[in-house]
């Protein structure tokens, strides 16, 4: 289970309410577009090594959210406060806290394992550009 103030990759999971740190996710989910959109127009390449070393990473992040994921079952239960108003609102709010939270690291989760997904086809297009470099070179010797 996360608790405030974990590190996660470079993600470090404070007290802000989940609804900011979902925000924050919108600006990585941003960026991960970009980066996507840069290997997919051929902008970025990245040497097949370094690429996997990044993917890899990510995955482990990926990985760590994975295991807190597998925690929270009981976040997301309606808890007893008692029966009145009161308690019953209580419940409400920590069930839709706790759903929110489920979804903000899901959400995450997404993000690495796109983030990952690039990496690697940054490498793959290194790769190909360097075996196509080869066989216009190598196929005019003969």
């Amino acid at each position: 289970m996360v608790c405030p103030g974990v590190e996660v990759g470079s993600v470090i999971v404070s007290e802000t309410s989940f609804g900011e740190l979902g925000g924050s996710l919108g600006a990585l989910t941003e960026q991960q577009s970009d980066l996507e959109a840069a290997v997919e127009s051929g902008q970025l390449w990245m040497e097949a090594g370094v690429a996997e070393r990044a993917a890899a990473r990510c995955e482990q992040a990926a990985g760590e959210l994975d295991d807190w994921l597998a925690d929270t079952d009981e976040l997301v239960q309606r808890r007893k406060f008692g029966a009145n108003e009161d308690g019953e609102a209580a419940a409400a709010r920590y069930a839709t806290a706790g759903q929110e939270y489920v979804q903000v690291i899901a959400d995450a989760r997404k993000v690495f394992q796109r983030m990952a997904d690039t990496y690697r086809a940054a490498g793959r297009t290194t790769a190909q550009a360097d075996e196509a470099g080869q066989q216009s070179f190598g196929g005019g010797e003969s």
